[in-house]
């Protein structure tokens, strides 16, 4: 009877026991799960804060772009890109918040894009003052074009002349007419200088340095590219690089990396592309005529040459030439 007695309390203790430890047990999972409770709607808490300003953001960049929207295409064709841009980039920084909820990251990108959006509201403002500057030139012009119609009338009654004026406002008029023609140019101006003339010429170099127009391919050492820039009164004035790239008739790229070939960005479309020879112009924001020469290593064959030139990372003009 004692030894059942004993037994008995024996087994009452442990199962005491137990009952406490597994209390204590729900106890402490029941705490785990209030803290990872809390972490988690800290960490929702945060990821929300973060998407909120996220689209503050956005649609306050999204406005400030409207609002310099206006009549000149050209703006406007600027302004939807750089939403399209901000777009894309809102859609990534999402991606950070809500999938890989990398939040550290997302609120540099939404930082980043913030000052992506003042850059793109600066360089619209720019161009509006610059095409208002032209504008304004546009109309002066006018004006100086109707003041000299109604001089032309005074001195067609006053001067016997009439030989005499006629030259002169001949002249006076080719003048604003070449002048209008170099305004509306600018109008379409970009940072980059483009070509409005291309050509490409074959010689053969002489042994004391002269060259002489050649139209055989067996006959060309050296190919000589003469090509003519538009005004733009964007860029800074000075020194300037220009990429030329020759194709030959067999579709293959003209490529010695000996004599000057190489590689540059394409910075519409981020790409990485040969090109066959560089050269530096003196640029001074107007139109002008410039030549750079290249002289292979080897014998070109005959057939149509394709020729691409390149400037500050954008395609600026294209043409072609044939060798017999």
């Amino acid at each position: 009877m004692s030894t059942k007695s004993n037994n008995l309390s024996i087994f009452t203790i442990v199962a005491f026991l137990l009952l406490i430890g597994a209390v204590g047990y729900l106890l402490m999972s029941n705490s785990n799960l209030k803290s990872e409770l809390s972490s988690t709607k800290q960490e929702m808490s945060n990821l929300e804060q973060a998407n909120t300003e996220l689209n503050q953001n956005y649609e306050a960049a999204l406005n400030e772009l409207e609002e310099l929207r206006g009549d000149n295409q050209e703006l406007n064709a600027l302004i939807d890109s750089q939403k399209e841009e901000l777009g894309r980039q809102k859609k990534r920084i999402s991606g950070l918040i809500w999938s890989e909820r990398e939040l550290g990251k997302a609120r540099e990108e939404i930082a980043q894009m913030s000052q992506m959006a003042q850059k793109y509201v600066a360089e619209v403002n720019q161009l509006k003052s610059t095409n208002k500057y032209l504008s304004d030139e546009n109309s002066s012009l006018s004006s100086q074009n109707e003041s000299l119609t109604q001089e032309n009338a005074i001195n067609k009654k006053r001067i016997n002349n009439l030989d005499s004026v006629k030259t002169i406002l001949a002249s006076k008029t080719e003048n604003l007419t070449k002048s209008n023609k170099q305004l509306s140019t600018k109008v379409d101006m970009a940072e980059s200088i483009k070509i409005n003339f291309l050509e490409v010429k074959g010689y053969d170099v002489r042994d004391d340095g002269s060259v002489k127009e050649k139209a055989r391919a067996k006959k060309v050492e050296m190919l000589r590219t003469c090509f003519r820039t538009e005004t733009n009164l964007v860029t800074p004035a000075g020194s300037k690089e220009f990429f030329i790239r020759y194709t030959s008739p067999s579709g293959e790229i003209l490529y010695v990396e000996e004599l000057g070939s190489g590689s540059l960005t394409n910075k519409l479309t981020g790409e990485t592309e040969r090109y066959t020879v560089s050269g530096e112009v003196t640029y001074n924001n107007e139109d002008m005529t410039a030549c750079l020469d290249w002289s292979p290593n080897f014998k070109l064959i005959k057939g149509n040459y394709k020729i691409e030139m390149f400037q500050n990372g954008f395609n600026v003009g294209n043409g072609s030439f044939k060798l017999k």
